[in-house]
Order: structure tokens, then sequence, then C-alpha cells
């Protein structure tokens, strides 16, 4: 899964969710070389050093009717994505 997050201090970067569990998510961030591994406490979720961060994801009103075919990523402006985001504060 794409997701998004966003730090404090409003740095915003994009991430792969690679393994989710209850109370943890393992997340690739573009740019860097390890992965990252988040931690809910509560409601809301923390860094490995402590740090509170939130979750932003691409949502869409319609279904999904067709595929990419292999091998070709979807296109879309970086305007179009930045419509489309809904802030969430928990993952379920």
């Amino acid at each position: 899964m794409y997701l998004l997050i966003r730090y404090p201090s409003d740095i915003l970067v994009e991430a792969v969710a690679l393994a989710k569990g209850k109370n943890r998510i393992r997340v690739a961030i573009a740019g860097f070389p390890d992965t990252l591994e988040l931690r809910r406490s509560g409601e809301h979720w923390f860094t490995e050093t402590g740090q509170l961060v939130e979750f932003e994801f691409l949502m869409t009103d319609s279904p999904i009717t067709e595929a990419a075919p292999p091998g070709k990523a979807a296109r879309g402006s970086s305007a179009a994505r930045s419509a489309a985001l809904h802030r969430a504060t928990s993952v379920c």
C-alpha cells in the first residue's frame, strides 16, 4: 500500500507499507536505505524515536475497474494526487 507520512514539522514523505500488525507497521520510505517501524500507542502512531506521525492516503470515490498492464505505472499529476489526499490518524 502506498501512503504518505507526515511528521510534526510538516515534513511529508512517501512510503510503501511492507508489513502490518495490530500495533506496528514497517514501511520503506523513498530516499532512505533502511526500513522504518512505526508503532501505535492508543490512537496515535510513533516512530522508533518517539516522534508522532500521521498517515495520508490516496482515496477515490469510484471503484477501480481497470488495471494497468504489467510494467506500466499509473500516471497522474501531483495536483491530482494532492486533491485526492484524505487525512487519517490511524491505520486499521
